[in-house]
């Protein structure tokens, strides 16, 4: 409840006293050189506007720093060492065996 009574005050529109003429915004004064894009200046010579061809492209993002990392499922618990890791053996009829490991490493 409070919180839309606070959104409520916030959203009301503020009055108060007019700015003074010095502390209003005021227009840029435009340069007498400046002439608009496709017209000819004082000289006839007409001016064209444009914009760099890659001006709206990305860069490109540097490889090394965005690479996908191998994710690793590790965690330590105090100085042992807990992993999970996938692994693929062979029987002895050739045929290939999926294996899931978890490793406990302990120092000694």
């Amino acid at each position: 409840m409070r919180l839309a009574i606070m959104m409520a005050l916030q959203a009301a529109p503020v009055a108060g006293p007019p700015l003074p003429a010095e502390l209003r915004p005021v227009k840029p004064a435009s340069t007498p050189d400046a002439v608009p894009c496709g017209t000819p200046d004082r000289r006839g010579d007409i001016v064209v506007c444009g914009r760099a061809a890659g001006a709206d492209r990305l860069q490109r993002l540097d490889e090394t720093r965005y690479a996908e990392r191998p994710i690793r499922a590790a965690t330590t618990l105090g100085k042992t060492r807990l992993s999970a890791e996938a692994e693929q053996g062979s029987l002895p009829g050739g045929q290939s065996a999926p294996r899931a490991m978890l490793r406990l490493k302990m120092p000694f």
